[in-house]
């Protein structure tokens, strides 16, 4: 959910105001059971940046999702975005995590509670553990103008006015948040720099901009302060892969002093700046880092909101320029008589409806019983969009997993299963879940317990090898099915070989150059393979082995493969983990091929608008005209009439992994 930018402080008891913080916004997935994930708000893994909370963070006993965000504070205790930027290089400041939502706990949606029953929850449950580190955002109640004074005072960024009964609204930017700036800080778009001149080295100024609502770069002001020679040499380096002979701004551009060296806008920075000007240019930037939690295309210049049309005419009113002034002038006595912090009083958070398993079906008295073989499923909340875009709801996602059932089973049957659910659609927040509540789940259901390592305990998996049972899944908003490569009675041998061609912003063409190399390898090689899309942006590659081979043999045999495919296209791909590593390059991923670890199964839906699906190909299709968005829930099963299905191979006795080794042997030879 994200914030908009507002013009004025305001008092109104229908807000709760909270401090804004200058970091990274940060989410965290936490399974309750020592395993957290930390993210971006564009999905970029935190994990290794910043292991200290992340380590922190395990000690959570029940699963959840965090929002908040990741700063460093200098010895003043303010946020420092510098500090923050060279935290992974210099260790210096000190790192914390402010939480200040949550938005699924134990399993159970929150997104439809109000603020202040979210926040409630939130504050228990960190209450409970002892992270020094990770720390609850506290919030007063009604006196905005007071607190952007105090906030003023402490030198903080801004505040955040957020009224107190809203819901979370995922990835919109909605008016029931309200950033109030002091200082005044936005992200650009670099495109361009100047030559040094004089003593300077490597580059004089940024020359900056922010993409329009018609989607062109505007440039907006130079900056050429802000520098030490250390990220002058870094920010150089990082040009270097980005020169172009082209300006990317579709206005002129002021023409300063040096040469201009134009640059593909691929990197976001943070600035400060006293004003903006009448040519809506930047007056006085300051460069304070790069965000790498930003695409470019996300950078648009923010307008300050109507607060009128927000808050209503009786809200008590003060603009942000003048709260500052005044808090500047104000004595600390004065400043001391600011209203103390105190947590407002929630109402008792309500139940979130298709957030449970089966008993909750139960208890809705919409749920619909339907008869399935030899069960009865109780459909719940049919008429929930989960499509927004296509105006697709959860009965007709549930209706299409009833029809492909004949062909999605046969890659499902003794398959251990990780439920992705996403019980608000695909714009809500999702989770994963594996152990199932024997005690909860109707009785039909099988389950198997499998011990986990990770967890040092058994887990119940769900095991679906009917259509009762992928209905049931469907029902609990599992868009999409996840299967373990390995069946029950031979865990640690996996039915197939994956490679995962996983792009960064790479165009499609290029990634099926790369299924065209694999093709190419698994051929040479003598071995069959098969290609089906992802659903989203890449493509999936199968080799059949018939449970011959346990997952360490198939995983080392998997990185040979794909070293073999990076020498074929090297330019394009890359075998690194870590997407910062990969610069911009497919990742051609190998580690699939581990126990436990899933990809979405052929005929699975995904969460992406159009309803795509993961849809098997016959090879000549995989060509420059392929296009995932072209295979949706809609034509699917049509298609399947008229093709059948195309990855029967998949699950044949499979391929002869010593015979292809020789073969490797000698090609490298």
């Amino acid at each position: 959910m994200l914030a908009t930018l507002g013009g004025e402080a305001f008092d109104s008891p229908d807000w709760i105001y909270e401090p804004k913080y200058d970091g990274y916004r940060t989410l965290a997935l936490c399974d309750g059971q020592g395993s957290v994930q930390l993210y971006s708000r564009n999905l970029l893994s935190f994990d290794e940046v910043y292991a200290p909370i992340r380590e922190q963070l395990e000690a959570i006993s029940y699963p959840c999702l965090l929002d908040g965000e990741v700063v460093v504070e200098n010895s003043k205790g303010r946020s420092d975005f510098q500090l923050l930027q060279q935290y992974q290089k210099t260790r210096k400041g000190h790192l914390k995590y402010y939480v200040f939502d949550i938005l699924s706990l134990d399993g159970k949606d929150l997104t439809h509670l109000t603020l202040l029953q979210r926040k409630e929850l939130l504050e228990k449950l960190l209450g409970k553990q002892k992270m020094k580190d990770v720390i609850y955002s506290s919030h007063i109640e009604e006196h905005g103008i007071k607190y952007l004074k105090e906030a003023a005072r402490k030198g903080w960024e801004g505040i955040m006015a957020k009224r107190a009964d809203s819901i979370y609204q995922t990835d919109r930017r909605s008016k029931d948040w309200i950033k109030l700036k002091i200082t005044q800080e936005e992200e650009a778009v670099i495109g361009g720099f100047t030559m040094p001149q004089g003593a300077r080295i490597h580059f004089g100024s940024l020359l900056l901009g922010a993409y329009a609502p018609d989607g062109e770069l505007i440039y907006t002001g130079n900056c050429g302060t802000g520098f030490n020679d250390e990220t002058l040499r870094e920010l150089f380096d990082k040009f270097q892969s980005l020169l172009t002979d082209r300006s990317p701004f579709a206005n002129e551009v002021k023409r300063p002093g040096g040469k201009i060296q134009w640059l593909k806008p691929k990197l976001v920075c943070q600035v400060k700046f006293t004003e903006w000007t009448d040519e809506n240019s930047m007056r006085h930037p300051v460069y304070m880092g790069l965000r790498i939690d930003k695409k470019p295309k996300e950078v648009t210049r923010e307008k300050p909101a109507d607060m009128k049309k927000i808050t209503g005419t009786a809200t008590k009113k003060m603009p942000v320029k003048a709260a500052v002034k005044n808090a500047s002038k104000s004595p600390a006595k004065k400043a001391a008589k600011a209203p103390a912090k105190r947590t407002a009083k929630a109402k008792p958070a309500a139940k979130s409806k298709d957030s449970e398993p089966g008993p909750a079906a139960a208890r809705d008295s919409k749920a619909t019983e339907v008869k399935v073989g030899r069960a009865v499923l109780k459909l719940t909340n049919a008429q929930k969009i989960y499509w927004p875009e296509d105006g697709i709801t959860k009965g007709e996602m549930v209706q299409y997993y009833s029809d492909i059932a004949p062909a999605i089973l046969p890659y499902l049957k003794e398959r251990p299963q990780s439920l992705h659910r996403f019980p608000n659609g695909i714009h809500g927040p999702s989770f994963y879940q594996k152990d199932q509540d024997t005690a909860q789940i109707p009785a039909w259901l099988r389950s198997e317990k499998i011990y986990s390592e990770s967890n040092k305990e058994e887990i119940d998996y769900l095991i679906c090898n009917d259509r009762e049972t992928l209905m049931y899944m469907a029902n609990l908003g599992c868009i999409e099915i996840h299967p373990w490569n390995s069946r029950i009675g031979h865990l640690d041998n996996p039915d197939w070989l994956v490679i995962d061609l996983d792009p960064d912003d790479n165009k499609f063409t290029e990634v099926v150059e790369v299924a065209q190399a694999t093709k190419k390898v698994f051929d040479q090689l003598g071995m069959d393979c098969y290609a089906k899309t992802s659903g989203a942006t890449g493509i999936h590659i199968f080799a059949p082995l018939g449970a011959k081979y346990e997952y360490d043999v198939v995983r080392n045999f998997a990185q040979l493969v794909a070293r073999q495919v990076h020498a074929l296209v090297p330019d394009t791909t890359s075998l690194e983990r870590q997407p910062r590593n990969r610069k911009g390059k497919i990742y051609v991923d190998y580690l699939q091929n581990s126990k436990g670890q899933t990809l979405a199964a052929p005929y699975s839906l995904r969460p992406r608008p159009g309803a795509t699906v993961s849809t098997p190909l016959d090879w000549s299709e995989v060509n420059n005209k392929l296009a995932p968005k072209n295979f949706t829930m809609k034509n699917i099963l049509k298609r399947l009439d008229k093709k059948g299905d195309l990855w029967k191979g998949v699950l044949s006795k499979g391929n002869d992994l010593k015979k292809a080794l020789k073969t490797l042997e000698g090609l490298q030879q």
